[in-house]
């Protein structure tokens, strides 16, 4: 309310321009009204019979010296002098007010940011206090910031975009902190909430080395270029997730689902696919080196120009029993 009734009183340029065209009109009217007073009375009436034409001149030129010195003193001259004069300080006093309205607006900006920064700030802050369940809830806030900044906010599209991506990133990095699996919980749901209408949600690029994200539900995102070095992703669901150009070196995958999933240019270096479902995964030049895979699946997968390299097909996953890659993609894609 405060800032409403402020806002009221910054003068914008549309303002300054009416009012000085205010001024200039009753400039020019009062040079007009005041021009006909100066002249109403100036010639003195000719009578027939009166004076000479010799006089008579002389009547009117004293009467056009009277008439010019009126209008110098009282008249048209003197006020366009005087709008002359409006004008020069009408443009100086404009100019300041235009500048003096745009740094009232940049400071009411700054304030306005600064309230939004403390709020998210707070927001943030939650995710380090007891009891868990304050953590879960300062959790789904953040999601829901990923959604959409609360109206009041009146964020622009640019401070939106830098919000949700630090938000993303938040959340990425207290997936790696974080010890609490019901807060681990929340925290992989918040992060599944920036879908936006039917697109999917936008993971591209983000870091999520180190997430503990068991039993995570990540259906349909797009982790694009994520990086997931050393994550748990034990029986996390990333069934038709967009995983193109994903880092999964080092990455627990054992019973995870990415049935369906993009994994073209994906690396699994070191990874642990035991129990994971890819049937359907589209495959192509993913790369599979050391990869512990007993008992994965890939019935239907799309595989192709895949890099040499070995897989551990040992139950234990303890490197006693191996076999090349292309070998075990061929036998697994074709598996019924």
């Amino acid at each position: 309310m405060k800032r409403t009734l402020r806002s009221r009183f910054v003068l914008n340029q549309p303002v300054i321009v009416l009012v000085v065209l205010l001024v200039l009109a009753v400039t020019l009217f009062m040079s007009f009204l005041l021009q006909s007073r100066a002249e109403s009375g100036a010639l003195t009436p000719i009578v027939a019979g009166g004076t000479g034409a010799k006089e008579q001149r002389e009547i009117d030129k004293l009467n056009a010296e009277i008439k010019q010195i009126r209008s110098d003193t009282g008249g048209s001259l003197f006020w366009l002098k005087m709008a002359g004069l409006f004008v020069t300080l009408g443009a100086a006093v404009g100019g300041y007010l235009v500048g003096q309205a745009k740094v009232t607006k940049d400071r009411l900006d700054f304030e306005h940011r600064q309230t939004v920064d403390n709020t998210y700030h707070a927001i943030i802050q939650e995710l380090s206090v007891e009891p868990p369940l304050l953590r879960v809830a300062s959790a789904m806030r953040l999601g829901k910031l990923l959604q959409s900044p609360p109206v009041e906010w009146r964020v622009s599209d640019a401070r939106r975009q830098e919000l949700s991506q630090l938000t993303k990133q938040v959340l990425a990095a207290s997936l790696a902190i974080e010890t609490d699996e019901k807060v681990l919980k929340a925290l992989t749901i918040a992060l599944g909430l920036h879908a936006e209408e039917s697109k999917r949600a936008d993971l591209r690029a983000l870091d999520l080395s180190g997430a503990k994200a068991k039993d995570a539900y990540w259906a349909k995102i797009d982790f694009r270029y994520a990086d997931f070095y050393g994550a748990d992703l034990t029986a996390a669901s990333l069934r038709e997730a967009d995983l193109r150009s994903a880092e999964f070196r080092e990455t627990i995958l054992t019973n995870a689902v990415l049935t369906k999933a993009k994994c073209q240019g994906a690396r699994f270096k070191l990874a642990d696919l035991r129990g994971a479902n890819l049937d359907g995964a589209k495959l192509l030049g993913t790369t599979f080196i050391d990869v512990r895979v007993f008992g994965a699946s890939l019935a239907g997968a799309e595989v192709g120009d895949n890099p040499d390299g070995t897989v551990d097909i040992s139950e234990k996953g303890d490197a006693s029993e191996t076999m090349p890659v292309r070998a075990w993609l061929a036998q697994a894609s074709a598996a019924a």
